[in-house]
């Protein structure tokens, strides 16, 4: 089954945090999204940005493909702020397991979080992402989509 875009899930998920009805633990995250259903010669991306409020210290994410594993093609998780770059990949495809959280130290800011894949095809992945303080507390936090390669 196909499920919607990044730029769905992401707005989805920022509607139903500001109606307040949605956990704060499931607000920093997205599931079924898929990438590179219109990708032929090369990978996708997909690109957003999050806004980690005052108090924040570090960024952390991780992803997880759901996909069935086909040879050379992996998702990939990208976490940037400034001069600070975090990558890891999903080399097992289909398991339950996300991948260990990468964490990008910026504080307070724009962090770009972009998934990709490493070659064309479909890939199902879900997301997750925390802005968050060294004391474990999580400071608030917003999104938005850049570019969604379906």
């Amino acid at each position: 089954m196909k499920f919607a875009s990044l730029r769905k899930a992401f707005v989805t998920a920022s509607i139903l945090i500001a109606a307040g009805q949605m956990d704060l633990a499931l607000a920093h995250s997205v599931s079924a999204v898929t990438i590179g259903a219109s990708s032929v010669n090369t990978g996708a991306s997909d690109l957003a940005v999050v806004i980690c409020d005052p108090g924040t210290d570090y960024l952390e994410a991780q992803v997880k493909d759901g996909s069935s594993p086909e040879p050379g093609l992996l998702v990939n998780l990208h976490v940037v702020k400034g001069n600070q770059m975090k990558t890891i990949a999903d080399t097992v495809s289909g398991d339950t397991n996300y991948t260990p959280f990468i964490r990008v130290n910026g504080g307070a800011g724009v962090y770009y979080i972009a998934v990709t894949t490493t070659t064309a095809g479909i890939r199902v992945f879900d997301l997750n992402y925390h802005c968050k303080a060294n004391d474990g507390t999580h400071p608030e936090s917003s999104i938005e989509v850049l570019q969604v390669e379906p």
